[in-house]
């Protein structure tokens, strides 16, 4: 690793233990990001028209919802807020983000006032079938308000009653995009239709803690399938056994992609047909480069089918066609006047249990090596 690369690479935090005291070590461990995190919400609430206060509101709300998804989750964020000298709901807000301003604009008679808070990324998962050393590879643009360079993390967390979970999250949430030891990755992108708006579900860190604590893809599968969930997403789910799905879900329903050529590519459109012909897809309103975003990375990749590498991935995401709306996204106000950009690319070898990062890479790509050693 060059100077300049170890100055940009985000910090790599190990907690262990039972639930309070991994929460506590994370909240001391991350104490100054998740600072910064609570700084950034403040803000990013108040742009869309929510004061802190009336968002901590929204937070204590959630309590029983996370005490009732799982126990033993709202212990651990009770011993991140301990740790980091926070107020517990300041710790809710920050897995609860999305959830509070759908909450906030169910409240107040709305339904599309997330268009300015939503996630714009552009995923890739290639087999070990067609990649050049039979490893899976699976990555993202994670495309997010530009200051989470300074409040994300990398977190190991060492457990006993299942696998380990490697995952890039802001600090303070219990997951965002990673893998595990048995094999399990996961990417995530967001979604908008029109049936979203008034549905109030597990805030979705907390579903992706759970499905990266899963010891097999079927439960993993099966943890996405039977959620109650707030709004739409897309969850990239791969397996190093060399299986994956791409899983289109709605507070309603949930829809499902295969791989095709031994890849799946995903931006932030619905893709399957099904799911096509039954809702309006509103996030295209929002950013309709997502149609060829994912296709100049499908097309990147399908090109090299079969001799796939970790490099070609770097390439697919350094993609600056059509910028600042690009597959590297440069910064840029959004409706409602949050600013999106790529905040990091994400490439993960899950064969090898390898992760590689690259802090804003719209100025310069320097990607720094962790995994769970």
């Amino acid at each position: 690793m060059n100077h300049n690369a170890a100055a940009q690479a985000f910090p790599y935090i190990k907690i262990s233990g039972q639930p309070f005291e991994r929460g506590q070590s994370y909240g001391r461990q991350a104490a100054g990001r998740i600072a910064a995190g609570v700084a950034l919400y403040r803000d990013a609430f108040e742009t869309v028209g929510i004061p802190w206060s009336e968002a901590m509101v929204y937070a204590d709300r959630f309590r029983e919802q996370i005490r009732n998804f799982d126990a033993q989750m709202y212990i651990e964020i009770e011993g991140i807020a301990d740790g980091a000298g926070q107020p517990i709901e300041a710790i809710i807000a920050l897995n609860a983000r999305t959830e509070i301003i759908f909450w906030h604009d169910n409240d107040e008679g709305r339904k599309l006032g997330t268009l300015g808070l939503q996630e714009e990324c552009t995923s890739a998962l290639a087999l070990p079938s067609v990649t050049r050393d039979g490893h899976m590879i699976h990555g993202q643009n994670w495309d997010w308000n530009p200051r989470c360079v300074d409040t994300a993390i990398v977190m190991h967390i060492e457990r006993e009653d299942g696998p380990d979970i490697l995952t890039f999250c802001e600090a303070g949430q219990l997951a965002r995009h990673g893998m595990n030891s048995e094999g399990i990755s996961l990417t995530v992108n967001g979604l908008q239709c029109d049936l979203d708006g008034g549905h109030i579900g597990a805030p979705s860190p907390l579903l992706r803690r759970r499905l990266l604590s899963a010891p097999t893809l079927a439960e993993a599968l099966n943890i996405v399938l039977n959620a109650n969930i707030s709004f739409s997403h897309s969850l990239t789910i791969g397996h190093s056994g060399g299986s994956a799905i791409t899983l289109e879900t709605t507070t309603d329903q949930t829809f499902w992609l295969q791989p095709e050529n031994g890849l799946l590519v995903h931006a932030n459109h619905f893709k399957s047909a099904v799911a096509r012909t039954m809702i309006r897809d509103i996030g295209l309103l929002r950013c309709p480069e997502s149609l060829y975003r994912d296709q100049r990375v499908q097309d990147h990749l399908s090109a090299r089918v079969g001799d796939i590498s970790i490099a070609d991935f770097k390439v697919a995401f350094a993609d600056d066609f059509g910028t600042p709306d690009a597959v590297l996204r440069s910064p840029k106000a959004r409706p409602g006047g949050n600013l999106s950009g790529t905040v990091a690319s994400l490439i993960m070898d899950t064969t090898a249990q390898r992760m590689w990062l690259a802090p804003r890479p719209y100025e310069s790509i320097h990607y720094t090596e962790y995994g769970f050693a």
